[in-house]
């Protein structure tokens, strides 16, 4: 295979048209297979405005979504924008009001415990 088309195939891994509609009754049946086999179940709500601003840096072309748990040990999501080499946007440069080159932090985002509208389903 030639590198140029190792390259293409590679770059099509991570791209902002990664993710389809699945329909409510394959998104349940999904969820209940994981909870049907792991034993457990979970959703964190995130909020439009802190999508919109982890997608909204230069460069982003999705994010990712990582299990974690919190300080007091409580399970949780932690999300952080990618680029198209899948590398997390942990910093970037952006001009200013000023027009000023200014060097900003990339959003690594958390902080809601709230479940998904499938807990009644898996109980």
């Amino acid at each position: 295979m030639l590198k140029s088309n190792v390259e293409i195939q590679e770059q099509k891994l991570v791209d902002e048209t990664v993710g389809e509609h699945i329909g409510y009754d394959l998104g349940v049946k999904m969820v209940k297979d994981y909870f049907d086999r792991f034993g457990e179940g979970g959703a964190q709500f995130v909020g439009k405005n802190i999508i919109q601003d982890i997608i909204s840096q230069p460069g982003c072309i999705g994010i990712n979504i990582y299990k974690a748990l919190n300080e007091k040990g409580s399970k949780t999501y932690v999300l952080v924008g990618l680029d198209k080499e899948n590398n997390p946007i942990l910093n970037y440069t952006a001009v200013n009001i000023d027009g000023q080159i200014k060097s900003n932090e990339g959003i690594v985002a958390d902080r809601n415990e709230n479940f998904g509208w499938f807990e009644d389903l898996i109980k």
